[in-house]
C-alpha cells in the first residue's frame, strides 16, 4: 500500500513549494509508508528519477531533493510493501521510461496477473518482481497501440473489466499531459485501511495542479470520484474528469 502525490505547474517549482505549509504533512505519511520513496521529473529537456529504500521522513537526500529540485512536473511515491513483494529499489516507485512516469497505489491479484498481455517489447524491461511494474508496462503496450491518453485509458478498462484488484489508483506523467486515475473497490481494501484510504484529491487552478492521496490535511481540495480518471493538459492546465463506468 502506497501514498501517491503528483504535480504540474506552469512555472518551474520545487514539490516543497507547491505543495504549500501542508506539504510536512503528507511527508510525515512516510512514517508509515517507510519501505522506499521515489521521486520522478518530467519535463520538456529532462527526466530524472531517484529511489531509495528508506522513510523519506528520516532521509536527508529526499529532503534537500523536495527542496532544491525545481520542475514543471514530476511524481512522488511513499511505498508500504505489499507482502510477498521484496523491499528493494527494483520494486520502489515511480517506474519510467522515456518521458514517461507511473506511480500506482494497491494490489492486482495474484500479482502477477498481467504478465501474459504485456508485448514483449517491454516485458523485456521488467527488473523487479512486483504488480505495479507489470501493470506499468502493460499500460506501455497499450500506449504504444493507442497513444498515451488512450493508451492509459485502454489499459485501465481492461484492468477494470478482466482482473482482480484491491486498488488501481495510479498517476502516469509525460511531456503533455498528467493523468490520474481514481479506481478502486472498497470490499477489497485491507481490513486495517481507514474507509477513506484510496480517496483521491487535487486543486487545480491557472498556476498547475496538485494531486494526493488521503491522509493529510486536503481542505477546500477536490475529491475524484471512485471509478474516474483526470486528465490535466501541461500546456493550457485544463483538466477534464472522465467517468470509468
Amino acid at each position: 500500500m502506497c501514498r501517491l502525490l503528483g504535480y504540474v505547474s506552469k512555472e518551474p517549482t520545487s514539490i516543497e513549494n507547491f505543495g504549500g505549509a501542508r506539504f510536512k504533512d503528507f511527508v510525515k505519511l512516510s512514517t508509515v509508508h517507510k519501505d522506499s520513496w521515489g521521486y520522478s521529473v518530467v519535463d520538456e529537456e529532462r527526466k530524472s528519477t531517484y529511489k531509495s529504500v528508506e522513510s523519506a521522513a528520516n532521509s536527508d537526500s529526499f529532503q534537500e531533493l523536495v527542496r532544491q529540485e525545481r520542475a514543471k512536473g514530476a511524481l512522488l511515491h511513499f511505498r508500504w510493501a505489499s507482502p510477498g513483494i521484496t523491499v528493494n529499489e527494483e520494486n520502489a516507485h515511480p517506474f519510467a521510461y522515456e518521458d514517461m512516469a507511473f506511480i500506482h497505489n494497491g494490489a492486482l491479484q495474484p500479482y502477477d496477473a498481467l504478465l501474459d498481455v504485456i508485448s514483449p517489447e517491454y516485458l523485456k524491461l521488467r527488473t523487479g518482481t512486483g504488480d505495479s511494474e507489470l501493470f506499468f508496462l502493460y499500460a506501455l503496450t497499450k500506449i504504444k497501440e493507442h497513444g498515451f491518453k488512450e493508451g492509459v485509458l485502454q489499459s485501465i478498462l481492461s484492468i477494470k473489466a478482466g482482473y482482480k484488484y484491491s486498488s488501481i489508483n495510479s498517476m502516469f506523467l509525460n511531456s503533455d499531459f498528467l493523468i490520474v486515475i481514481s479506481e478502486h473497490e472498497p470490499d477489497n481494501r485491507p481490513s486495517w485501511t481507514e474507509p477513506n484510504y484510496y480517496e483521491v484529491r487535487y486543486r487545480l487552478d491557472e498556476k498547475g495542479c496538485l494531486v494526493a492521496s488521503s491522509g493529510w490535511d486536503q481542505e477546500g481540495w477536490t475529491l475524484m470520484p471512485n471509478h474516474s480518471a483526470l486528465i490535466v493538459d501541461r500546456k493550457s492546465m485544463k483538466g477534464e474528469l472522465l467517468s470509468l463506468t
